[in-house]
């Protein structure tokens, strides 16, 4: 039957059940009078140029994967991680390995997905990986360590956890787990890597679950809703009941809203808070170091953050006179370690870089922190979460502005102790990591 004696719902299911290869019929489709099959077609070309568009996409995901694949790599590990950022949970990591023919449409960099988009293709990844394996570290570790350890932690029980041991391993970010197989590490890797970006789904559909099931057990936090992360209404809730047992108190503003911990703690952080010179916080500063080994040492951490910010509070202007000695200190102790100093003091509209150095191949991210005698800790200890997210957002900014799309990066800590005449450098290579 000729396609014009044919209704629109026939030539439907011609197209359907491709019965007439779609590069005869469209061309018949859009020369004929009716409005309606003209539309049809019309449609359906866009949704072919559509699916071509999505092929390429996923091409250029799996180019990491399949150069691998073409040298004889089989069996390749995608690993990311979620939940460095909220002030509640786990951290969660997964490990991913797919085979070389796989379908997953839609799959891109989990943040970039719907909750129920994330959920579908959870489900497609899991019927067609070759291998999944999840590790985590929970709020305790995260205190006990610190955010960067207990990730690096999750994702090497995530590749242990495998079972099959994979030939290499992809993972997002700047830091390597140190797994017992090959690694590297590639920035924006969720965004590049289609095994990542699997595993970046694996583990947000894993961790919300778990944060999902927590609000049942902590009803008055809205960890259904926000699955841990700092929103106005978290932030509301912990002002109003305190933290319940699975927040991070090694978070600043955890530690700050905790209205448990030991009389001292709470004796200190309110000294803190009501100095009102620096003579009267430094002092504030030595009385906590005589007691510090009384103290819990999430209890320390909350107080050294507060140390800190109560210190750029009051003496801001000080402390970039002395900020700027202590950069050029460090940059000659790199510059003697052998490192090449590119850039100081690079700055972009959201925040500055203290020292971008190149050693070997590796561009290094140098955060510098300058005191004079610490008093309840040493500079290097003093970088907080949000100056990391600051730092790593500042050298994105950098990589683009170069126009460097691939780098080996590493993010380190340079602390400056001064004691009198007395200077103290402390270099921390892979101090911390870019989060999810």
């Amino acid at each position: 039957m000729p396609i014009s004696k044919r209704t629109i719902a026939q030539i439907r299911s011609l197209i359907d059940e491709k019965k007439v290869p779609l590069d005869e019929l469209l061309p018949l489709l859009e020369q004929d009078i009716r409005a309606g099959v003209r539309g049809l077609a019309q449609r359906e070309r866009r949704r072919l140029l559509q699916e071509d568009r999505e092929r390429q996409r996923i091409a250029k995901l799996l180019r990491f994967e399949r150069e691998l694949w073409e040298r004889g790599v089989r069996r390749i590990a995608g690993v990311d991680e979620v939940g460095r950022g909220p002030l509640a949970g786990p951290v969660v990591a997964a490990a991913v390995i797919l085979p070389q023919k796989v379908s997953l449409p839609g799959l891109d960099d989990s943040k970039k997905l719907s909750e129920g988009k994330r959920e579908i293709l959870y489900d497609l990844i899991r019927s067609q990986a070759e291998a999944v394996s999840v590790g985590s570290a929970d709020h305790v570790e995260i205190d006990r360590t610190n955010i960067l350890r207990a990730s690096l932690r999750a994702m090497r029980e995530s590749i242990e956890g495998l079972p099959l041991q994979p030939d290499r391993v992809l993972v997002d970010g700047s830091h390597l787990p140190g797994s017992r197989f090959p690694e590297r590490a590639i920035v924006d890797g969720d965004a590049r890597s289609l095994s990542i970006a699997a595993a970046s789904v694996i583990a947000k559909v894993t961790r919300d679950r778990l944060m999902v099931a927590y609000d049942e057990t902590y009803p008055e936090y809205g960890f259904a809703r926000h699955k841990g992360y700092g929103t106005a209404d978290h932030i509301a809730a912990l002002r109003e009941v305190g933290p319940c047992p699975i927040h991070r108190r090694s978070f600043r503003i955890v530690g700050d809203l905790d209205v448990h911990g030991s009389e001292d703690f709470r004796t200190f952080r309110e000294g803190l808070e009501q100095a009102e010179s620096p003579d009267a916080l430094l002092a504030m500063g030595r009385a906590i170091a005589r007691v510090k080994d009384d103290l819990e040492a999430t209890e320390l951490q909350a107080l050294r953050q507060m140390y800190q910010r109560r210190q750029v509070e009051m003496t801001s202007g000080r402390r970039k006179r002395i900020g700027g000695a202590g950069e050029a200190l460090a940059a000659r102790f790199l510059e003697e370690k052998g490192y090449r100093i590119l850039e100081r003091n690079w700055r972009d509209a959201s925040g500055e870089l203290d020292l971008i150095a190149q050693y070997g191949e590796t561009l290094v991210f140098a955060e510098v922190k300058t005191g004079k005698a610490a008093a309840f800790g040493p500079p290097e200890m003093w970088v907080t979460e949000a100056k990391q997210r600051q730092v790593v957002k500042v050298a994105k900014a950098y990589l683009s502005a170069q126009n460097i799309e691939e780098a080996d990066i590493r993010f380190d800590v340079v602390g400056i102790e001064i004691v009198g005449k007395a200077r103290r450098i402390e270099h921390i290579e892979n101090a911390f990591r870019e989060e999810e």
